[in-house]
């Protein structure tokens, strides 16, 4: 009969929820609660027939590691060990048991608790795998985070991302602005860390613009060499079999996509897509702050470009120096392999190549065209720029001898004058490095330079060549007139040798010489005065006043032989300004005024020169004072007008134009001319004309 102690322990053991077993160290199941035929799935009729270790446990050798440990005689705590469920899964025990020992000590059997905690375990591996998923994408997040081009950080991402999902390939499309290309980027072989851009390709038919108009991830599982995308185009997809692609957004706006690709079939799920995503929504902000970031550091460089092409541009004289300084700052912005400009002949329908970067230069210029052939004449009717992603496969080309075709990519760009189209702009790039919209923005920018800048050098040369015609038929008009004038006076001179004219003739005949020697003495002030008019700046040259006043100064006694001039000079070696030949008829008119209009016998000149400061601007100032009668100060206002004299001295032979030819002079020099008294408030004893120039900074060798 059992006792109450018995009942007890049965009860217990029936309805306990943890499996207890008892079993030889052979593994022979002797007992079994009904919690153990619970936890393995099988009946409780059949678990005496079973052996432990050869049909719940797992594998045979851990049954035996088990029974060894127990052998040594300390019992075991929640040692986990796996068992297979009658219908095979495989599930995890803790289990706590001990050695049965019979009276004599030996021992005889194994008694244990099983408890499943596949549930807790199955827990825990899903918080670790999230723990480490979390780990991975802030690996990844301090990536992204610590760069801004995309290209640095892609092989260190896809190395870390590989820990989560495997595959084969990674690939990122990036797409441009207004939706033209996608660049493909993927890691670069020969520097794993790093990325390299592949080309761009079509946004039509790519798989940012899958992405951008579904939402969706994309999972293709087999087949994704039939090049099912305009990116797999550049890509080596012959083995790959599967692929996921996720968008790439940043502010609800897509920017390309991130794609993943496996030589086996079946790879990919939604579960791993989505980890997928986590990484793409990293980039997606990455690359959004570097397109935001490089198009601000673009901007920049371009309107700095902008200004340097600017001041270049007007120190250009010449078509060619325009046209190389175009060539040389737009690279900066736009980078090109080749570089034209063509020139528009409205009237003979043609488009002439006029300057030219690159390889085939010479075949391009020996190779005009039609306006109604080829892109360039095509560009030149129609006024508006365009890109051309393959050169040689568009119909409108015109083949050029000695050129072979390349597939390049081209941007021509209009340049449009005040009248229209003057010109075309192309700029070239080899084959798949495709121009983009900023390309073209940029472009158009220097082409409104090179436009205004060539329609000003057209101006210019028209200018030049109507100053020339004007300057020929001055000569001619001049030349024809002083020999008309010369002939009066042969005339006259004749008429006067003769003894018989009576004298009242004779004075009658010294005044008409008198007067035709004026007349030619205006003619010739006249004649210079218009070639003032004429002259180009840019054609001045450094000049040494030092030694034109010293030139001047020392042949100043034969040219005024009835008078005894003497000139007090303090001036320095050298004083340079940018002038011509003229600066000498300049300080000639105003030394020999100062001797004309002196009364005295004996004449005293005093010429200074000091380098002074106007504003910031150093000048070389020059005076030239005299004791003549003076001028008053209601006339000096009067002086350099045209045709003005002041009647000082009647008996002085003049014409009014002497003082505007040295205004004129002054001015085209870039200087002033003024006059003063010599002792302040005192014009009648003196007067002092004083003339400012710029000093010329850089001084001939």
């Amino acid at each position: 009969m059992q006792t109450s102690q018995e009942i007890d322990k049965n009860i217990l053991a029936e309805s306990i929820l943890d499996g207890i077993f008892v079993s030889s160290k052979s593994g022979e199941i002797l007992y079994s609660n009904p919690a153990f035929a619970t936890i393995t799935g099988h009946p409780k009729s059949k678990i005496r027939s079973m052996n432990l270790g050869k049909s719940i446990v797992d594998r045979e050798l851990e049954w035996k590691a088990l029974v060894s440990l127990l052998e040594q005689g300390s019992p075991i705590h929640d040692y986990e060990v796996k068992f297979r469920k009658a219908d095979g899964t495989v599930i995890i025990i803790a289990l706590t048991a001990s050695m049965i020992h019979d009276d004599n000590g030996v021992q005889i059997g194994i008694a244990g608790i099983a408890r499943d905690i596949s549930t807790r375990k199955g827990v825990e591996r899903d918080l670790r795998d999230k723990a480490f998923r979390s780990d991975i994408l802030n690996r990844i997040a301090k990536l992204a985070g610590a760069n801004n081009d995309v290209k640095a950080v892609l092989g260190g991402i896809a190395d870390e991302f590989r820990k989560l999902v495997d595959f084969d390939r990674v690939a990122l499309g990036v797409m441009e602005d207004k939706d033209r290309h996608v660049e493909v980027i993927v890691p670069d072989p020969n520097n794993p860390k790093k990325a390299k851009s592949l080309g761009k390709v079509p946004y039509e038919g790519s798989l940012v613009e899958k992405l951008k108009f579904g939402g969706n991830a994309i999972i293709v599982e087999k087949d994704v060499g039939r090049k099912l995308f305009s990116e797999f185009s550049i890509m080596e997809t012959d083995k790959v079999s599967s692929m996921m692609a996720v968008p790439l957004t940043s502010r609800g706006k897509t920017l390309g996509t991130l794609c993943m690709m496996h030589a086996r079939q079946g790879e990919y799920d939604w579960e791993r897509a989505e980890a997928l995503q986590m990484v793409a929504d990293l980039l997606g902000g990455m690359i959004d702050s570097t397109i935001l970031f490089n198009s601000t550091e673009k901007q920049m460089r371009l309107q700095e470009t902008l200004i340097r092409s600017g001041v270049e541009l007007q120190k250009a004289i010449g078509t060619a120096q325009i046209y190389a300084a175009i060539a040389s700052f737009i690279k900066e912005i736009v980078p090109y392999n080749d570089l034209s400009f063509y020139i528009i002949d409205w009237q003979r329908r043609i488009v002439l190549p006029v300057y030219v970067v690159g390889e085939y230069e010479e075949e391009i210029l020996a190779s005009p065209g039609g306006l109604d052939e080829g892109i360039v004449g095509y560009i030149a009717k129609s006024g508006k720029a365009e890109f051309v992603d393959d050169v040689d496969s568009d119909p409108r080309t015109a083949a050029i001898p000695g050129m072979p075709l390349e597939h390049d990519a081209m941007m021509a760009i209009p340049l449009i004058g005040s009248s229209g189209v003057i010109g075309v702009l192309e700029l070239y790039r080899d084959s798949g490095k495709v121009f983009t919209q900023s390309d073209l923005e940029a472009g158009l920018l220097f082409a409104q330079q090179a436009s205004v800048a060539l329609s000003n050098a057209q101006l210019v040369a028209k200018l030049q060549e109507a100053n020339k015609e004007i300057e020929l038929l001055n000569d001619l008009m001049f030349h024809d007139i002083n020999n008309y004038n010369f002939a009066t006076m042969n005339y006259i001179e004749m008429a006067a040798k003769s003894q018989d004219l009576p004298k009242e003739l004779h004075i009658y005949l010294d005044k008409s010489l008198h007067l035709i020697r004026k007349n030619a003495k205006l003619i010739d002030n006249v004649k210079k005065l218009t070639k003032i008019g004429i002259m180009n700046p840019n054609d001045f040259v450094p000049v040494n006043l030092s030694d034109v006043i010293r030139k001047i100064v020392s042949g100043i006694s034969s040219s005024n032989p009835d008078k005894t001039v003497s000139v007090k000079l303090n001036i320095p070696e050298h004083a340079f300004i940018k002038a011509n030949a003229l600066v000498e008829e300049l300080i000639f008119n105003i030394l020999s005024n100062a001797i004309k209009y002196d009364s005295h016998d004996e004449i005293e000149i005093d010429i200074d020169m000091t380098r002074i400061l106007d504003g910031d601007a150093p000048c070389w100032k020059i005076c030239i004072s005299d004791s003549g009668p003076g001028i008053p100060d209601e006339k000096k206002g009067m002086l350099f007008q045209r045709f003005v004299r002041l009647k000082t001295d009647s008996k002085v032979a003049g014409t009014g134009l002497g003082l505007s030819i040295c205004r004129a002079l002054t001015d085209k020099f870039q200087g002033r001319i003024w006059v003063e008294d010599k002792v302040m408030g005192k014009s009648e004893l003196g007067t002092r004309f004083c003339l400012l120039f710029p000093a010329e900074r850089h001084q001939p060798k």
